[in-house]
């Protein structure tokens, strides 16, 4: 049975149309125009929205790790991105079904409808059971999902110099240390279970779950795991994800190790194009985003999680001016500990614009693009009908209260509609979310789950929680410091920032 959406105002490539509806059968926008027109054509279709809502598509949060309940929350305060790292494996861990679940709740009830989750495994030698759960919990929410199991082969202590970092810790830490690194997963075991992952689960027609390459960071991976990655990933049709420039350290590494930018190298060994995403991207070098543009490689923006782990923030106007494809990605970091989609946007909106008349400026509809269509073309491919209102697109949909968003003694006609994609972006928030659709299902009506009380599985997640873990020394990080702050005495040249 066919549905009209319909809205006093939409949000089509960011940009306002007035009395736009839409006709939804199955999973499908099958037909658009004003409310009176698809009446005419649809009288017996059942009418969900009204005057006072704006329909927009569903967002893709482009880059994630599914931690649900956050770090801060389980004990691990904000640091430096290494120094952080250094602890993650102190937290107590929630089992991947049930913090997949929670968090594509928390994520729906923001808008957002597609996720790209990176991986972080509790054992890497339970990755073919853990990403099947993963999997699960994201299914059984009603989001989509976008899978990165990840693979690392070197460099995870420290991405250099690691004896002498090992020559900086006293003898009681340093044999505290696991200093293999912990990994026992070989390159061919994890491509033969990305194997078995894709041919169970991959859904190129309808784009539920997709199954990509993950090598973690380029400083993690060797050159051969890059390459190998990308050539599975290229044969496959799907995509490759990797972190890459979160930190000024990891621009150092780079040149350090080939005396060349991280980007250089990656197109030298045939490591860029089109079926690339990189996430963070706060030290890409100016001479490098032509190049970026150039192969059509897209960038996971993560503005919250840079601020938080005191990385930076991405030239984000730069690369997108130059034609860099760019995408919002929360990373289970946003700036108040809530995911908040909206707010991830209006703060990428906000510190994107950068002081200076000659600075290049981002517009609201650029990061209404960012947020929608461009985040679902890299995140699932271009060629995915996602993040759009468009007959032949998935019916991902989205109504905010309007009302709510400008206030109660503001005029019904405010702001007029050349104003309304800035003045959503300053003024909307998740509470203004009221339905979302999936596929053309409802999964939130008037801001809750239709199937699940998140506030159960919440208490189901700290129910089981164990805070007794402590798996690596909490001395750690102060030595992590004093080596890496050696590292910013070089001669490489600043970026301007």
């Amino acid at each position: 049975m066919p549905a009209i959406i319909h809205a006093a105002y939409a949000l089509r490539g960011g940009l306002a149309v007035d009395d736009l509806a839409l006709c939804v059968d199955g999973e499908y926008i099958v037909d658009s125009g004003t409310l009176a027109e698809l009446v005419a054509r649809y009288p017996e279709a059942k009418r969900v929205g009204g005057n006072d809502y704006v329909l927009a598509p569903g967002f893709t949060n482009a880059h994630d790790h599914g931690r649900a309940l956050g770090t801060l929350a389980l004990g691990l305060p904000d640091s430096f991105l290494e120094t952080w790292l250094s602890q993650l494996a102190r937290l107590p861990s929630i089992p991947p079904y049930l913090a997949a679940l929670y968090s594509g709740l928390q994520l729906l009830q923001s808008g957002v409808t597609a996720v790209a989750h990176s991986h972080n495994p509790i054992a890497w030698s339970e990755l073919p059971v853990e990403i099947p759960q993963s999997l699960r919990g994201y299914r059984e929410a009603g989001i989509r999902v976008a899978m990165h199991p990840p693979i690392v082969d070197q460099n995870q202590l420290v991405y250099a110099d690691r004896q002498r970092f090992l020559n900086l810790l006293p003898a009681e830490l340093c044999g505290l240390l696991d200093i293999t690194d912990g990994v026992n997963l070989s390159a061919d075991d994890y491509f033969a279970i990305l194997d078995d992952l894709y041919s169970a689960f991959h859904d190129k027609a309808q784009h539920r779950v997709h199954i990509q390459v993950s090598p973690a960071g380029g400083q993690w991976c060797s050159d051969d795991l890059i390459i190998r990655a990308c050539e599975w990933a290229r044969s496959r049709h799907t995509r490759v994800q990797m972190h890459m420039l979160e930190s000024q350290y990891q621009r150092i590494y780079a040149h350090k190790t080939w005396g060349k930018s991280f980007i250089r190298h990656l197109a030298d060994i045939g490591g860029l194009g089109d079926w690339l995403t990189l996430a963070h991207m706060v030290w890409v070098e100016d001479d490098d985003i032509e190049l970026l543009a150039e192969r059509g490689v897209g960038v996971a923006h993560n503005i919250s999680s840079n601020l938080r782990l005191r990385s930076g923030m991405a030239p984000v106007a730069k690369m997108a001016a130059a034609g860099v494809k760019v995408g919002i990605g929360l990373d289970g970091q946003t700036l108040d500990d809530d995911q908040d989609f909206l707010r991830e946007m209006r703060l990428a909106w906000t510190i994107g614009n950068r002081h200076g008349m000659a600075a290049t400026d981002l517009s609201a509809e650029q990061v209404w693009q960012m947020g929608t269509s461009a985040a679902a073309g890299i995140t699932f491919g271009a060629g995915a009908p996602l993040g759009l209102l468009e007959v032949g697109g998935l019916a991902d949909l989205i109504l905010l209260d309007v009302n709510a968003i400008r206030g109660k003694r503001a005029p019904a006609n405010h702001p007029s509609p050349e104003l309304l994609p800035e003045f959503l972006l300053r003024r909307s928030k998740r509470e203004h979310l009221r339905h979302v659709m999936v596929g053309g299902e409802w999964v939130i009506r008037d801001g809750e789950h239709v199937n699940f009380d998140m506030g159960e599985v919440e208490r189901e997640i700290w129910e089981g929680l164990n805070f007794e873990t402590n798996r690596v020394s909490p001395g750690l990080p102060e030595y992590l410091r004093e080596f890496y702050r050696a590292w910013e005495d070089g001669e490489l040249p600043a970026l301007p920032r």
